[in-house]
């Protein structure tokens, strides 16, 4: 009992108690396929009123900033704040190592900004439509996928979802949209909507070890917790800031500059939760995306931002 006491004390037990929780702690007590919610879902930002009700509070950057004003802490505008106020000076290093990608000649001469304008003029914007459906490839594709089909067919260029160039191209495409609002149609019949159903479903879908769905962390109860330094939000808005700085965290094996592409926060959410891992750009793994990207429309995108602060924030805000 020492032991157990010790670590609840450490701040681990919390943890602990939630995947006891999921996996069921007798018999029958898993009664459900789904964590609750799904039917609830709503493909607008607005959403979250039914959620975490505190949509009002960070809507915008003046909603934010009259919260904090007022007193309120991180957690009371669903961590927002680190979204809207504080862009990232170590994500703007990268945007611009993502521009020199986007110049980057190939032995033809070649390079993005060849179809594209310099500095990417005529993608001003397109970020915030994505994903959609790919007329030529026939499927709904996230930005990581369009890149790597650009890079292969037009400049003879590996770079596949989850490299370096890719996620740097990436993250400066998505920087060319910043305060664009986001909107994806996925209420109109077709590959979208069929695709944003299909996210839902796999965002509340319990599955892995622990018999966690996404849903597990990013709906009440457990949103707007601390857990184990995680701090979990609702999940409307949160993809109209992806992809993000993440330093320190990194998957084993990456080489990404610390950018979490939206594909990549999903991957490392599956790892940590004792999921099976997608692979990047994989129909299912699209499915979630559009899921969280609709979830987010009407929202406006905020790039560069990074996950939130490691510093004495974490603790004043606590």
């Amino acid at each position: 009992m020492k032991h157990w006491r010790k670590l609840l004390g450490m701040g681990l037990g919390l943890g602990l108690f939630a995947g006891m929780a999921a996996l069921g702690t007798g018999a029958g007590a898993q009664t459900h396929d789904y964590w609750p919610g799904r039917e609830a879902a709503r493909p607008h930002v607005s959403g979250d009123e039914g959620l975490t009700n505190t949509y009002r509070f960070w809507k915008d950057e003046d909603a934010v900033r009259r919260a904090k004003a007022a007193g309120m802490q991180s957690r009371d505008v669903n961590f927002k704040d680190f979204r809207w106020l504080e862009k990232s000076f170590d994500a703007l290093l990268l945007v611009d190592k993502g521009k020199e990608v986007f110049h980057q000649k190939n032995a033809r001469g070649e390079s993005c900004a060849s179809c594209h304008g310099t500095d990417g003029a005529k993608l001003v914007g397109t970020y915030a439509q994505l994903p959609k459906y790919n007329e030529r490839l026939k499927r709904v594709v996230v930005g990581p996928t369009q890149i790597a089909t650009c890079a292969q067919e037009r400049l003879g260029q590996n770079w596949p979802e989850n490299t370096k160039n890719n996620s740097l191209l990436d993250l400066y495409v998505a920087w060319l949209s910043d305060g664009k609002t986001v909107a994806i149609d996925v209420t109109s019949a077709g590959p979208m909507r069929d695709a944003y159903e299909k996210g839902r479903d796999l965002f509340f879908k319990r599955t892995g070890h622990f018999h966690f769905a996404c849903a597990s962390c990013h709906t009440p109860p457990t949103t707007q917790l601390f857990l184990r330094g995680q701090r979990p939000s609702g999940y409307y808005g949160d993809a109209a800031h992806y992809p993000l700085y993440h330093f320190p965290f990194r998957l084993p094996g990456d080489d990404l500059d610390d950018i979490f592409t939206m594909q990549h926060q999903i991957k490392s959410c599956q790892t940590l939760s004792r999921m099976r891992q997608g692979r990047e750009g994989s129909p299912s793994m699209t499915a979630i995306e559009v899921f969280l990207k609709a979830s987010a429309n009407g929202y406006k995108m905020s790039i560069p931002t990074q996950q939130y602060n490691m510093d004495t924030n974490y603790l004043s805000n606590r």
